[in-house]
């Protein structure tokens, strides 16, 4: 293991509020004589974006260096589009773009860390490219590997196939094996892939990963109490908490990043709700939780959103926004 801890996020100017968060915290959770190198890639961010985000990590943990890679049509090139972007797959690049970094952990902008990066680094394991959390989703899980086998011929083992949102690359053996080039002539050849980058890493790294503990991957909408102890990475897969009209502000869940972000960033209680999304916004968001939350009225909801032709699949929208929500006090005891 390196005794500097690389991390690497990838955001345009819409995923820095998330980008901020998750790098945060790594910072707030690291032991203070460990010294982290985050690595930023960025398109179109704002100067006074970068520093204040660079500023605020040296200032969460003073070891701590910040690197920023400016990502241009040479890197973005054959790249895919995902929720309006190509910077999630940029990771892809990361062996050669980075190429003094032998191990680094990537984390998506929708992700909440609260564990200890130390503990997730010490399951380097020179022998795989990656180490991962397997998609906790069963349903997505068996898409995406029926997909990888009937289109690419590969056949993922279903306990292998993992979620993309964190990783925690071995970028030395990407490197000597050709990963990063096999990764770009996936890109290529597979214009319709359902989940780019993921089933890219899936196909290409095909069971040469490890699969570590869930809580370094733990999406939130199957978070709860018991899970919250673990002190978890929450992975925001149901709506970037931070996003206009996406989310459920009065879901613990989300409140619970929220909550982080006033006590670690912004320094005010409410801060981060009032900045992200209007009173009105709040006042309609809280008045249809409540009535999500009841079990017969919030699935009638469900079903005529459905009907409405609002969301695709009524339960699972319901899921998503309801299952295993957490307490005040569990999200306080959790940062």
């Amino acid at each position: 293991m390196n005794e500097v801890l690389h991390i690497a996020l990838s955001a345009n100017e819409r995923y820095m509020p998330g980008a901020m968060v998750a790098a945060a915290g790594v910072a707030v959770y690291a032991k203070p004589e460990t010294t982290l190198h985050f690595h930023l890639f960025t398109e179109q961010v704002k100067e006074e974006t970068y520093e204040f985000f660079a500023k605020t990590l040296v200032r969460l943990h003073p070891k701590t260096e910040v690197t920023r890679h400016e990502c241009d049509e040479n890197i973005l090139k054959d790249l895919p589009y995902w929720a309006g972007s190509r910077m999630a797959a940029v990771r892809c690049h990361y062996a050669t773009l980075m190429p003094s970094v032998d191990w680094c952990l990537y984390l998506d902008c929708d992700v909440l860390y609260l564990a200890s990066v130390e503990e997730h680094f010490s399951y380097c394991d020179e022998s795989v490219y990656a180490c991962v959390v397997q998609e906790e989703c069963a349903k997505t899980r068996k898409q995406e590997i029926d997909w990888i086998k009937d289109n690419c011929g590969i056949v993922v083992d279903e306990p292998n196939y993992f979620n993309s949102g964190v990783v925690l690359f071995n970028l030395a053996r990407m490197r000597r094996n050709g990963i990063p080039l096999r990764l770009a002539n996936f890109f290529r050849e597979h214009q319709e892939v359902p989940s780019p980058d993921q089933d890219a890493l899936n196909a290409i790294l095909a069971n040469e990963v490890r699969v570590i503990p869930d809580k370094f991957n733990r999406l939130q909408i199957f978070l709860d109490d018991k899970k919250l102890y673990e002190r978890p990475v929450i992975h925001y897969v149901s709506g970037n908490p931070w996003i206009r009209k996406l989310g459920v502000v009065s879901n613990g869940r989300f409140r619970l990043w929220h909550a982080f972000a006033d006590k670690y960033i912004t320094g005010v209680k409410g801060a981060s709700v009032r900045k992200c999304f209007a009173f009105h916004e709040r006042v309609i968001k809280i008045v249809c939780y409540r009535i999500l939350s009841m079990p017969v009225l919030g699935r009638l909801v469900a079903t005529l959103f459905q009907w409405l032709g609002i969301i695709k699949d009524a339960d699972e929208w319901y899921f998503c926004q309801i299952a295993n929500d957490c307490s005040i006090n569990s999200i306080d005891n959790a940062i």
